[in-house]
């Protein structure tokens, strides 16, 4: 067969595969999940299309000599494996779900499809838990204590700590809410999984081996894009300005933000509740918010309001039935009258009686301190109007001086990256505070994500700025979008407990790779933006090489990082590929920017501008795998938003 023919078919099969996907993810949202499975995910031709592009792709690569690149032949060769490996999971593996009440033991359980199924042993459930953060009522983690029978062989399942048994993998998946049942996922697949690890494995190698391997088209647009680019900190940490309530003095709200609140699921300070809901909203509704630590009957410790049904305990203490339910209500009146000395002293004994009540599980002085000290910076109103202008500005005049072959002054890119040092250092001020307090990297939640991708873009800058001062311009213009998206995602972004599932080490690896990706991506579509603006046909070359030189690594980041999370997956809930929404959108942004290293091979991208515009719209599906997914679409990632 020709290689022109080779070439059509398997690039022809990704683009079907593309548009497949895409069409899936909206039948999914519109009709369900069962009928995108139905009449895509399932369907022999959309199985048949992945075989095609993966033998003819292979084909192709062979008799076009690919195999003299041993790395780049090992990486694609890693991807038929991987395709591999799934076909083999979906021909011959099972997963479904089995439920087990405490003392009882069973053999059956309900496959994916729902039809029955038999365990070639028993299953007893002995015991199950659930462990909660301190001092919340938010899960930590799930705990099944099982026996495998006839054999005796007891172990315990909780979430990321799977169960093998006889060829079979067992995962916590759900429970009772009673607390005396469990659900575990099941999951047999003795050769897929194998097959397919291999094939990340050689993938991962192969990536890594790609930049050291020589005459790549990575290195030739990188010698290219080198010969032809060889009193604020104070600001930027200014804090977003807030409306005080008129009637409180300083000093109340100084006293009201030092107390305790039981807010999103934790214990933390009263400042975290003003920055969210403002404080004539925390004094207006003082009686209805979780102030006063109580103890139950059964010894455990839980927060109150004003307004709650009190233990029965209380109602036999006058004093305290009396200071519980009065106390915010005296508040109030004091400030009325104008009496901001009454009002801080009744809230400093609701402070010494929060101290003196639940001492074991307030957090330490140190987190308190840092955390009242995050929310007054956390929210980069004036950090994200800075860099969308100097963003602008840089780009507008980069655009004419590279028209005109000139570069820009020494004293504005040095500017430049003082300036982004800066941004960077709050940034991680931020980032390590948030941190310290939650216990917990930034990898979860919006405003966590835009707060990374606006970190790792004034990094960019930072150490680029010298080989590519083009850098700037990019750097800020997403640092400003970032942080701008930052900023609305709530006055003061709440430090939540995770949940069970995604307290997984893989976790971090996974979305910084994701996140680091995304901002690549998003270097290239303002990249792409200047490209397609300018005039002169030289320098729209030269911003081609440049998207080029960041690609590369962008596109091996969201590859590694999809099939790590694949991985973390596997190990979490018994699955490493469910067709999520998410998933499927990261794969089809993986595909869509792939194209773009193949420019030798496909002649449109030969042309710079429509190179330039192809970039430009391929950053939709970034948007679309983070924002839209999350906003529209919804599945297990949904978390994200």
């Amino acid at each position: 067969m020709k290689e022109k023919v080779l070439k059509y078919l398997s690039f022809g099969s990704l683009a079907l595969l593309i548009l497949a996907m895409i069409a899936a993810t909206f039948l999914e949202t519109a009709k369900g999940t069962p009928a995108a499975f139905r009449w895509v995910y399932h369907n022999p031709v959309f199985i048949v299309l992945w075989a095609l592009a993966a033998v003819t792709g292979l084909i192709y690569l062979i008799k076009a000599g690919a195999q003299k690149k041993l790395f780049t032949f090992l990486l694609h060769v890693s991807l038929v494996v991987i395709l591999a490996g799934a076909l083999v999971t979906f021909l011959f593996g099972e997963s479904g779900s089995i439920h087990l009440r405490t003392g009882e033991a069973t053999a059956a359980y309900e496959l994916d499809d729902e039809s029955p199924a038999t365990l070639p042993f028993s299953i007893r459930l002995n015991e199950f838990a659930i462990d909660y953060h301190t001092g919340s009522m938010a899960p930590s983690d799930y705990r099944s204590s099982v026996t495998f029978l006839p054999e005796g062989r007891t172990v315990l399942i909780s979430m990321n700590n799977i169960a093998k048994y006889k060829g079979y993998r067992f995962y916590q998946a759900d429970y009772d809410e009673d607390g005396q049942g469990s659900i575990l996922a099941v999951s047999h697949d003795p050769w897929g999984v194998g097959i397919t690890y291999t094939g990340y494995l050689l993938l991962l190698l192969s990536m890594i081996g790609f930049f050291f391997q020589k005459d790549t088209a990575f290195r030739a647009s990188l010698r290219r894009v080198a010969s032809v680019s060889a009193a604020l900190a104070a600001f930027l940490l200014l804090p977003s300005p807030q409306a005080n309530a008129a009637s409180a003095s300083k000093e109340v709200k100084e006293t009201l933000g030092s107390m305790y609140i039981y807010y999103g699921q934790r214990i933390c300070p009263f400042d975290t509740y003003l920055q969210e809901k403002g404080l004539d909203t925390a004094l207006e509704n003082l009686d209805k918010l979780k102030i006063f630590p109580l103890a139950n009957a059964d010894g455990t410790l839980s927060w109150y309001g004003a307004e709650d049904n009190f233990p029965e305990s209380v109602y036999d203490d006058v004093d305290l039935w009396t200071f519980l339910r009065k106390s915010p209500g005296l508040v109030r009146q004091s400030l009325s009258a104008g009496d901001n000395a009454g009002a801080v002293q009744i809230l400093e004994g609701i402070r010494a009686y929060q101290e003196k009540t639940a001492a074991e599980l307030l957090p330490s002085a140190s987190k308190v301190k840092a955390e009242r000290f995050y929310i007054r910076i956390a929210r980069p109103r004036v950090q994200f109007m800075l860099c969308l202008t100097l963003g602008i500005v840089l780009f507008v005049l980069g655009g004419i001086l590279l028209s005109k072959g000139k570069k820009y002054p020494k004293w504005v890119v040095l500017g430049g990256a003082c300036i982004a040092l800066l941004l960077w250092i709050y940034l991680t001020l931020v980032i390590g505070l948030r941190w310290y307090v939650s216990g917990t990297g930034p990898y979860v939640g919006r405003y966590n994500v835009m707060m990374l991708m606006a970190w790792f873009a004034t990094l960019a800058i930072v150490l680029l700025y010298k080989k590519f001062p083009l850098i700037e311009p990019l750097g800020f213009l997403l640092a400003g979008f970032t942080m701008l998206m930052a900023s609305r995602a709530g006055a003061s972004p709440q430090i939540m407990p995770l949940m069970p599932v995604l307290q997984s080490p893989l976790l971090s690896i996974h979305v910084v790779s994701m996140m680091m990706s995304y901002t690549l991506f998003g270097l290239v579509a303002f990249n792409g933006l200047m490209g397609v603006l300018v005039r002169s046909s030289e320098a729209r070359e030269t911003l081609k090489d440049v998207s080029l030189v960041v690609l590369y690594p962008a596109v091996f980041l969201i590859t590694f990082g999809t099939f790590l999370g694949a991985v973390w997956a596997n190990i979490s809930w018994g699955s490493y590929w469910a067709w999520d929404p998410k998933e499927t959108w990261a794969l089809i942004t993986l595909l869509v920017y792939s194209l773009t290293l193949h420019n030798g091979v496909l002649k449109p991208f030969h042309n710079a501008k429509f190179f330039h515009w192809y970039t430009i719209g391929a950053f939709i599906c970034v948007l679309i795998t983070y924002f839209g997914v999350n906003l529209l679409m919804g599945g297990m990632h949904s978390y994200g938003a």
